[in-house]
Parts: structure tokens; sequence; C-alpha cells
């Protein structure tokens, strides 16, 4: 998950996933829904159970982060592979996967989505447990004219939707990243596209769900995505005024860390979280 594929492997020559879904892949889909077309494997877990849990996700992960009008059916729809084995995992989507249960690629053109698809590495014990992540990803993209929200909304809110396990753990490498001097200035967390080094792994994940967390608790959860559009059209100083109310980065940054010291290790209790499950 650390290193989450998404669309920005589409930058690194990704294309190749496409192709997996050739002629005679295609139009073998076990299931399809107005949304998601599903593809798992003889001895897999069930397709109808997956593609209702895909569409009541989906429902909510809307209903938390988009308004009313902003939601709509997905055409073209979502394909989700469902994998048996690490090899095949790997193979759809790149030996940059190796870490991964998880992977979304989304493409955009004319500013419009032309492709949705999400690969899930099934296991016994834990299932497909990271499709409520990277269904979060293909949610957001909607409301992004490129298919790609800045990378730290996009990682925080689908990290937000992990077990709370994980969250858990993104919130201790927040707190050990500032309790050790670590952490990365509000300013460089919001434009980071590329890591650095391996220490900022932890902290950009975890610092990225605690400012989600922390917008989110200023209003509405939905104001998010604006501001996040705002801050693409205007800059982020302008949308925190606009939005928030915050008087700029360094404002943000000041009540963030405020806020993120409060909390500590723990992870906070959101009504985002129980319905974004």
């Amino acid at each position: 998950m650390l290193f989450c594929l998404c669309r920005f492997f589409a930058i690194l020559g990704l294309v190749a996933v496409a192709s997996l879904a050739d002629s005679a892949q295609a139009s073998a889909w076990d299931i399809e829904s107005d949304n998601f077309q599903i593809r798992t494997f003889v001895g897999g877990p069930s397709a109808v159970q997956l593609l209702q849990r895909c569409e009541s996700l989906r429902a909510d992960l809307q209903q938390v982060w988009f308004t009313a009008a902003d939601r709509r059916d997905w055409s073209p729809r979502c394909q989700v592979f469902v994998h048996s084995t690490k090899s095949s995992y790997q193979t759809a989507v790149g030996r940059g996967a190796a870490q991964t249960s998880g992977s979304s690629l989304i493409q955009a053109s004319g500013g419009k989505i032309v492709s949705r698809r999400i690969d899930l590495l099934y296991d016994v014990q834990k299932g497909a447990s990271a499709l409520p992540h990277e269904l979060t990803h293909v949610v957001l993209a909607d409301r992004f004219d490129d298919g790609r929200p800045p990378r730290w909304l996009d990682e925080g809110i689908a990290t937000m939707a992990d077990s709370p396990e994980k969250r858990t753990l993104h919130h201790r490498d927040c707190h050990n990243a500032l309790r050790t001097g670590e952490a990365l200035r509000v300013v460089q967390l919001l434009r980071l596209e590329q890591f650095t080094s391996a220490k900022q792994v932890p902290a950009f994940y975890g610092q990225s769900l605690s400012l989600v967390h922390f917008l989110a608790d200023q209003g509405e959860p939905a104001n998010l995505i604006d501001f996040a559009e705002a801050a693409i059209e205007r800059g982020y100083d302008r949308a925190l005024r606009d939005i928030y109310q915050i008087e700029g980065i360094e404002d943000l940054e000041r009540r963030w860390r405020k806020y993120a010291w409060k909390m500590g290790p723990k992870a906070p209790q959101s009504l985002v979280l129980t319905i974004a499950r």
C-alpha cells in the first residue's frame, strides 16, 4: 500500500495494464452492473457478493465526499480484476506492486475519464482487503479534470477507508515524525508528487491522513474536495481563506500541528470512517 500504484504508474508505462483486458477476457465478465464489471477466478470470492460490495462502497464514498449533484453513474464502468496469485497480480500491474495487494488505474483524455480499473490480490484470510482504498481513488478521480487529485488528498482520503489497524499505524507514523522532527512541512506535503527518500514515505501517508481528518472536521467532508479544486485553480493560500477561513498555509501548519499533537498516536473517531467502511 505504501507505494499505491493508482494513476501514477500510468506515467511509468503501465499502459500495458489495459492490454490485459483483451477480447477473450473482456467478453467473459463474471457479472456486470451499471458501474462495474467483475472478473474473479475459479474458487475465488463470489462475483455477486463482490459486485454488491463495490456498489455499496461506491455509494457510501460518494455520499461522504460528493454533493448530490456530483453523484452519477460511471461510463465507462470500472473493471475489477481479482487475482489468485501474486504472480498474476504483478503481471497485471507491474513489478513495482511487489509490496501491495491492490492497484487502481484511471486514465483521462480531454478532461474526461476514459478508463477505470482496479486489480486486487486475493488472500484467503483477508479477502480483497485493498478494495475500499483503491475504490476511493477511483471515486475521487471523478471530480478532477485529469483524473488526478493532489496526491496528499488522494492518499489521505483513501487511507481513511483502510482497516482500523492500518489507520492506527499511519497515525503512529505521523506522531513519530512530529516527535523526531522528520515530519514534512505542510507546504511540502501539499505539493509532494515524488518521494526523495525512504523516510518521507511513512511521514507522508501518516500526515496526509491526519491533515484530511483535520480539514474534514472543519465543516462538511465534501468541502475538502471543493478546497482541493479551488487550490488547483487559485492556489492553496486563497483556497484556505475561501473554504476554511484559514489564513494561508502557515496558519494551516500551526493549526494542524496543534491538532496532531493533541491527538497523539491514536486514530481519531470520525463519522466519515463509519460511513466509508
